[in-house]
């Protein structure tokens, strides 16, 4: 990725969307991609070299790559430009030529189509097969020096305005009904098209029925082999389902949406909250859509990455609606300027949005199989296999005493990991932290790995030795396993606090404590006397001390503390404490969420019901892809904020904020969803599924709930404003 590439790409796009914008040629628009038609504009696009800029230059392309399209087209989303005429040609029939077009194609259409002189329409859909594209019926029969194609076509776009569409016809037949399929350039101006208006809801046009009545196509128009259509299609949907527009179809109006709240005098709680839950799903989308380019540009076809893309997309898009709707409060008004008329666009759209380009059934069966093929994505680095090896097999249900797995990873010094090596620890840095605690969830071992790291990490910073020999975490020997290693923090809860004294001393009550009855040590944040915050330490035994046992609902130790003059030792600032502490949680859902679904599908590929293994029934497979959705973007969500920790971004928390959002919506939904598929049998004991789903219940709230969370996003970028947002969406997503 060349950064540079990347950021003359953005600034070449503001430049021209912003003199546009200023000059009044165009009002920002929901939808936009498939409804803002504007040639003059995708002509001053073309003069700027924005179209095509991911082709080969031979062929009058940009020579860059599918990341700096994608840089391009969310800022043409961002400001609602009016980009409907390129899109199509730009997305994906521009590439499908480069890679499968004849010499002559290329020649003739990709320069045109960079220069916006060619304009494209989609000939898929058609008037009897719904959402089975495979079952087309128009058909191509050789003719001398090409083809005839005979057929309808529906619910294609601007075919009206478009000099040329592609089509799939069928050539052949086949023993299945994907086999036989070819693509072809049909020029628009040809003898025997036929173009009907179709109307959508909001009243416009850009719907078409398309008649082809023996229209000539010549042979060099042929796109790849005849009869590899299908395979074709099937790469070519990754490009039209992996878009970015998929997530920001309605982001006009999230950020108008955001100006009116806080032209009104800001957001309260509630409106906070759901502001923030959508930003943290945005920001995990778009991160994913980076992920889709990236593999793009790799050379890979991402068709299980884009169609989750889309599905958890279109669904935000959706959902964008709903909280405008909620936190504007008004009647819609399709005649109203700003937030208000954006509001009934997006309205009057949606219904399309997990239609077109695959209905959400149809994404959800593409994104099953991917499951049963793949599984969870696991951790593919070298510390990840170490962590699968040593942890295989040692799994299961919490008890009082630690287990037997404690003095392993104690050995192997994994509670010193992301502990510099001048403080007592064992190096590393937060990744490798993340790696591990992501493996203790996914094989279901309860030790405090985490708590332990992270008051290290605390001590640490403040220029103190960690006491990583367990030698010195003995404190006073008082019967609280105090030589066991474990060092622990005790994060106030909302409405708890701790004060420090000004003679060293605590006073207090902490609860849910995890593994408080086993530490040596704790680290606490207090405040002090002048109303600062600031971490300290205290030792087991430590007069004024003691504990009131207690569990979570995955059985693990969460213990009430009790100060009372307790002595201790001042470690300085807070610093990313409650952050860390929040992303190791998030770390561990999604370690859990994966197993969960690797249980899922191993039980409904096996499981059989009336003849039929229970992945075959559409409703079980959609199960089985909002599972895997729902972990693909935990991981995502996670692996941006432990970047951005780990770097020392200024926003770090935030990203943090929306892992912790995220996971814990996967969370939910996940174990929801894999109780569902496995019915009865996965509501006992006697089957380990809840040995994933009870911590899954556990995790999703500790160290700040995921509502907390999304309110303190959604107030912090309400009063930023749309601009800081946008940097925080967009700021390098690795």
């Amino acid at each position: 990725m060349d950064s540079r590439e990347l950021a003359e790409a953005r600034r070449t796009t503001r430049e021209l969307v912003g003199a546009w914008a200023r000059e009044g040629r165009f009002s920002p628009s929901c939808d936009a991609w498939l409804r803002g038609y504007d040639l003059d504009f995708t002509r001053a696009m073309a003069a700027r070299g924005l179209i095509g800029i991911s082709w080969p230059a031979e062929y009058g392309g940009g020579g860059g790559s599918a990341l700096t399209r994608l840089v391009v087209t969310e800022e043409l989303l961002r400001a609602g430009a009016p980009v409907a005429a390129h899109w199509i040609a730009d997305r994906q029939i521009g590439p499908s030529i480069v890679r499968h077009g004849s010499a002559a194609a290329k020649a003739r259409f990709l320069p045109a189509i960079a220069s916006g002189e060619v304009t494209f329409c989609l000939g898929m859909s058609e008037p009897d097969s719904g959402s089975d594209l495979a079952s087309v019926r128009t058909a191509a029969t050789r003719a001398e020096g090409g083809w005839l194609v005979t057929g309808r076509k529906i619910w294609t776009s601007h075919a009206h305005r478009s000099t040329h569409a592609y089509v799939l016809a069928r050539t052949g037949r086949g023993d299945r009904k994907h086999e036989g399929l070819t693509e072809f350039i049909v020029d628009m101006a040809a003898p025997g098209v036929d173009v009907r208006p179709i109307h959508d809801l909001a009243g416009e046009h850009h719907f078409n029925e398309v008649t082809f009545d023996a229209v000539f196509v010549p042979d060099e128009h042929v796109l790849g082999a005849v009869g590899d259509g299908w395979k074709q299609v099937t790469e070519q949907l990754a490009l039209e389902r992996g878009g970015i527009e998929r997530v920001l179809s309605t982001y006009p109006l999230l950020t108008a949406t955001i100006e009116a709240v806080a032209a009104g005098g800001g957001a309260d709680d509630g409106a906070a909250e759901r502001t923030g839950e959508v930003l943290a799903r945005l920001a995990t989308l778009r991160a994913m859509a980076f992920d889709v380019a990236g593999a793009m540009d790799a050379g890979r076809a991402p068709v299980h990455e884009a169609a989750m893309l889309k599905d958890l997309g279109t669904t935000l898009e959706r959902d964008v609606n709903e909280l405008a709707r909620t936190l504007l409060d008004t009647e819609v008004d399709p005649g109203a300027a700003g937030a208000e008329g954006l509001l009934a666009e997006g309205i009057l759209a949606a219904p399309g949005f997990t239609v077109r380009g695959g209905t959400t059934e149809v994404l959800r069966t593409v994104i099953s199989r991917g499951a049963v093929a793949g599984g969870g994505r696991q951790d593919e680095s070298d510390l990840g296999a170490v962590v699968d090896q040593v942890l295989a097999g040692h799994g299961g249900e919490p008890g009082d005493d630690l287990p037997g797995i404690w003095d392993t990873v104690r050995e192997l010094g994994w509670t010193a990991v992301g502990v510099d090596e001048a403080h007592g620890g064992e190096g590393g840095d937060l990744r490798d932290v993340v790696t591990i605690v992501a493996g203790l969830g996914r094989h279901h071992v309860s030790v405090p790995v985490a708590e332990t790291v992270l008051a290290r990490r605390a001590m640490a910073a403040a220029g103190h030795d960690t006491g990583h020999d367990t030698g010195h975490d003995t404190g006073h020997d008082t019967g609280h396993d105090a030589g066991s290693g474990v060092v622990t923090v005790a994060l106030p809860r909302r409405g708890e606090s701790v004060r420090l004294s000004a003679d060293g001393r605590l006073y207090g009550t902490v609860t849910k404590v995890p593994w408080g009855r086993h530490a040596g040590r704790v680290v606490v944040p207090a405040i002090l006397d002048s109303g600062v915050q600031e971490l300290a330490e205290v030792r087991a035994g430590a007069a004024g001390l003691s504990w009131d046992g207690g569990t979570n609902l995955a059985g693990e130790p969460r213990d009430t503390l009790r100060l009372d003059g307790t002595p201790a030792t001042p470690l300085g600032g807070p610093g990313d404490l409650l952050a860390e502490a929040a992303l190791l949680r998030a770390a561990a859902v999604t370690g859990a969420l994966l197993t969960a679904l690797d249980r899922t599908v191993a039980h409904v590929t096996v499981r059989e019901q009336f003849g039929r293994p229970l992945i075959a029934f559409q409703a079980v497979a959609s199960l089985v892809a909002a599972l895997a959705s729902e972990a693909e973007s935990a991981r995502v969500a996670v692996r941006r904020a432990t970047g951005a920790l780990a770097a020392g971004h200024a926003d770090a928390w935030a990203r943090v904020a929306a892992a912790r959002v995220v996971t814990g919506r996967a969370a939910t939904e996940g174990a929801r969803v894999a109780h569902q598929a496995h019915a009865a049998m996965g509501i006992t004991r006697e089957h380990p599924l809840h040995l994933a789903t009870r911590r899954l219940w556990a995790w999703r709230d500790e160290f700040g709930t995921a509502r907390w969370w999304a309110g303190r996003l959604g107030r912090a970028f309400i009063e930023r404003g749309p601009d800081e947002l946008w940097r925080w969406i967009t700021e390098d997503a690795s």
